[in-house]
C-alpha cells in the first residue's frame, strides 16, 4: 500500500501533530470495520502494523525535535521524514546521501535542481532496498563479510581507487559510505534471496540455448547493432508522466556528457544494469517492435528518445553496427603431412605413370599420420613428411582446394605438382572462430533475463503488501 503526503518541517511535528495522521487512520479503520470490509485477521495485522508505524514516526519526531532545538537550521532538512516503510523511517539525510552518490557516480550536474528532480526516483530505490532487506532478513538470508568485501573490491577497480580505500574514497568525494554500504547489502541480500526462492526457475535447457543459436545462425549476414539500454519500469500507471520525465532528464544529461554506463547502473531496472546496460549484439527482429524501430533510426554513438513498451520507458544507445558474416573456411588452420614422389623434368609417360601408381598406393594404404611418416621413409621421399602449420588461405592455390576438402586423418588423391606427385593428409584442423556467442554465454544471458523478470515481479509484490508513505 502506497501513500504520499506533503513534506513538513520537523520542527512542526509533535505527538499530536496532524502530520502523523493518527486520528485520520483510526477513523478510516473504524469505517472499514463498520462496513465489514476487513476480516478479523486483517484487523489484527492492520492494527499491529499501524501501531508500529505510528510509534516509529512519533519516536523519530521526538528525537528530531530534540536535535532541532540545538541546531534548527541544519537539522530541519536532514531530519525531515522522507518516507515511512512499514515500521522504518527514511530521513531526508538518507535521501540526500544517496542522491549525492548517484549524482557523483553518474557525472550528473551536482546542484540542488538536479537533486530535487531525482528525489522521487531515488526515494523509490531506497524504499525498494528497505523492502528487500526486510524480506531477506525475514527469510534468514545472511550477508557474509567476504561477499561485501568482494563487492567493495569490484567498485574500487571500476572507479580506479586503490585497494582497501572504499570508505575513504567515498568520503573524499563527499559521499556518505553508509549509504553506499546499505546499497551493497541490499543488492547482495536481494540476489541471494531471489536465487534461493526461484532456483528452479533459473534452469535453462539445452533446447533453449540451441534455439537462440539457431536463430543467430539464420540471421547471419544481416546487420547487427551493439545496444545498451536504461529501463525505467512503470509499475503504477499514476506515475507514468513522472517516469517519462525522469527518462527525458537522464537522456538530456547523457547527451550533455554524463556516462551512460554509470547512469544505467544507478537507474536501470533491467538485468543488464550490472554491466552498464550493455545487452550485446542484436538484430532489430530480436527486440520488441518499438525498440527495433528505434534502433534502426540511430547512428553509432547516438541516443534514442525514451521509448514506451509494456515494460516501461527505455533509453537506448547504439554503440556500433556490423555485418555478422559467416566464418571464412579459408581461415581454418591445418597441420599437414605429405609423401612426395618426384618426377624428372624430361620423364617419359611410363615414368610419370609409375610414380602416380605409387602415389595412389600410398593413398590407399595410409590410415593415419604415423603411416605417412613410415611410407615417406619407404619410398625415400626427398621432401620431409612434415609441413608447417598454416591457414588454408596461405597454401599454394594448387594445394588449397584438395586440402580444404579433406577430413582429418584422410589422405588425399595424388596431387600433380610441377616436380612430381604429392599425397597429403590433414593431421589437425582448427576451424576459424565463430562470431556467434558461445553456448555458455547464451545460457548466462538467459539466466540473467529470467532473474531480472522474477526479481521485478517479487519486488512489485512486496510493494503492494507493504505500508509505504512518502513525504516529498
Amino acid at each position: 500500500m502506497m501513500r504520499s503526503g506533503k513534506g513538513t518541517d520537523i520542527a512542526s511535528i509533535s505527538i499530536n501533530s496532524d502530520d502523523l495522521h493518527f486520528w485520520s487512520r483510526l477513523a478510516i479503520f473504524a469505517r472499514l470495520l463498520r462496513t465489514n470490509r476487513i476480516d478479523d485477521r486483517t484487523m489484527i495485522q492492520s492494527a499491529t502494523h499501524r501501531f508500529r508505524t505510528t510509534f516509529a514516526v512519533v519516536a523519530f519526531a521526538l528525537i528530531a525535535v530534540t536535535v532541532v532545538a540545538a541546531s534548527p537550521s541544519s537539522a530541519q532538512q536532514t531530519l525531515r521524514i522522507a518516507a515511512v516503510v512499514n515500521d522504518r523511517v527514511l530521513s531526508m539525510q538518507d535521501l540526500q546521501s544517496r542522491t549525492t552518490m548517484i549524482v557523483k557516480g553518474s557525472n550528473l550536474p551536482n546542484n540542488i535542481e538536479t537533486h530535487r528532480k531525482l528525489w522521487p526516483q531515488v526515494l523509490r530505490t531506497l524504499v525498494d532496498e528497505q523492502l528487500q532487506l526486510e524480506e531477506a532478513e525475514a527469510k534468514g538470508i545472511k550477508i557474509p563479510e567476504q561477499d561485501l568485501a568482494r563487492a567493495k573490491s569490484i567498485l574500487e577497480k571500476r572507479n580506479k581507487w586503490p585497494a582497501g580505500t572504499f570508505e575513504k574514497a567515498l568520503t573524499n568525494i563527499g559521499v556518505d559510505p553508509v549509504s553506499a554500504l546499505t546499497q551493497l547489502r541490499a543488492e547482495i541480500a536481494w540476489t541471494k534471496l531471489v536465487r534461493r526462492r526461484f532456483s528452479s526457475n533459473f534452469k535453462v535447457t539445452d533446447e533453449e540455448v540451441d534455439e537462440v543459436l539457431e536463430n543467430l545462425r539464420r540471421n547471419q549476414d544481416k546487420p547487427q547493432s551493439r545496444v545498451s539500454e536504461i529501463l525505467l519500469p512503470v509499475d503504477d500507471p499514476a506515475r507514468e508522466s513522472e517516469i517519462l520525465e525522469l527518462a527525458r532528464r537522464l537522456t538530456a544529461q547523457i547527451r550533455a556528457g554524463s556516462d551512460f554506463a554509470a547512469v544505467a547502473r544507478e537507474f536501470s531496472r533491467d538485468a543488464a544494469a550490472a554491466t552498464g546496460g550493455d545487452i550485446g549484439w542484436v538484430i532489430p527482429e530480436q527486440l520488441s517492435p518499438e525498440l527495433g524501430t528505434a534502433i534502426k533510426s540511430l547512428k553509432p554513438g547516438e541516443l534514442s528518445e525514451p521509448v514506451r513498451t509494456i515494460f516501461g520507458f527505455h533509453v537506448l544507445r547504439l554503440a556500433d553496427r556490423r555485418l555478422l558474416s559467416r566464418p571464412n573456411p579459408l581461415d581454418a588452420t591445418v597441420t599437414l603431412k605429405q609423401v612426395f614422389l618426384p618426377v624428372p623434368p624430361k620423364a617419359s609417360s611410363t615414368e610419370v605413370d609409375s610414380q602416380k601408381s605409387i602415389a595412389q598406393a600410398i593413398k590407399e594404404s595410409a590410415r593415419n599420420c604415423a603411416d605417412m611418416d613410415e611410407l615417406a621413409k619407404e619410398v625415400r621421399s626427398p621432401a620431409g613428411a612434415d609441413l608447417v602449420k598454416m591457414k588454408l588461405r596461405d597454401l599454394a592455390p594448387i594445394l588449397r582446394a584438395p586440402v580444404a576438402a579433406l577430413a582429418v586423418g584422410k589422405p588425399s588423391a595424388p596431387v600433380r605438382l610441377p616436380g612430381g606427385f604429392s599425397v597429403l593428409m590433414v593431421c589437425d584442423k582448427v576451424e576459424p572462430a565463430s562470431p556467434l556467442p558461445s553456448a555458455d554465454m547464451i545460457r548466462a544471458r538467459l539466466v540473467n533475463k529470467k532473474f531480472g523478470s522474477l526479481a521485478q515481479r517479487y519486488i512489485r509484490d512486496l510493494r503492494r503488501a507493504a505500508f509505504i508513505e512518502t513525504r516529498i
